[in-house]
């Protein structure tokens, strides 16, 4: 492959989701028309008071920072195609689909729904990657 042919990488950086400064990962890149979007959390998810923030609250904190990306990337989240959710408690899918349908109109994104053992920091209980490309409008889908 020559480098005339190697697709364009961006890293997006975004202050709503700022990488820590000995970061050994991206929180968001543009590849070509690819965004792809790290495990994104609500760290710190404690209110002003210092109260633990509810997945619900958390939720929605991720989906801000997602849409800080995605517009700092050149997109919306009408881009978005699928979702990996991780939750730290299957019992929480109900919450999360009260902020998907909040954020989302169907045609709803592509998503998996997990339930992990822990994040990095205890106080979080929901984690979200998520993919787009800005060459896809989902409210433009067809449906057959």
């Amino acid at each position: 492959m020559t480098l005339a042919a190697a697709l364009s990488v961006r890293h997006v950086v975004v202050p709503e989701a700022p990488e820590p400064p000995n970061a050994t990962w991206s929180n968001c890149l543009v590849v070509g028309n690819e965004v792809v979007i790290s495990g994104v959390t609500a760290n710190p998810a404690t209110d002003a008071q210092g109260n633990i923030l509810s997945t619900h609250a958390q939720a929605t904190r991720i989906i801000e920072k997602i849409q800080a990306m995605l517009v700092a990337a050149g997109g919306s989240l009408d881009n978005i195609y699928k979702l990996v959710i991780y939750v730290t408690d299957i019992n929480d899918k109900g919450v999360v689909s009260e902020v998907r349908q909040a954020w989302f109109k169907s045609p709803f994104p592509c998503s998996t729904l997990v339930e992990v053992k822990g994040f990095a920091f205890p106080n979080l209980t929901i984690e979200i990657d998520a993919f787009a490309r800005l060459d896809v409008f989902m409210s433009q889908a067809t449906r057959n």
